[in-house]
Order: structure tokens, then C-alpha cells, then sequence
């Protein structure tokens, strides 16, 4: 019965823990306004490839 009650544990705790570091990367990743940043100065999405 306590290696059960041990792994139970131990899936559940995984599970939260999952859940609550994917809630905090939400939260953090998430912008205030919701809009794009501005493009970089000097980069041109049309050839990337050439200097």
C-alpha cells in the first residue's frame, strides 16, 4: 500500500508541477498589449540570406 500511495504521489505532484510551470511560462511570456514588437532596425525581411 505505500508504494501506491508513493507513486500516486509522485504522478501527481508531476502533474502539478507540469501545471503550474506551464501557468507561470503563460503568464510571463504573455505581452500586456497584445501587439507584435516592432521590426528590428537594419533587418529586411526580404533577402535574410545576403549581407
Amino acid at each position: 500500500m505505500g508504494m501506491i500511495a508513493f507513486y500516486a504521489g509522485l504522478f501527481i505532484g508531476i502533474l502539478f508541477g507540469f501545471l503550474l510551470s506551464s501557468l507561470l511560462a503563460f503568464s510571463l511570456g504573455k505581452r500586456k498589449n497584445g501587439a507584435l514588437p516592432d521590426q528590428a532596425e537594419g533587418y529586411s525581411p526580404v533577402d535574410l540570406l545576403k549581407p
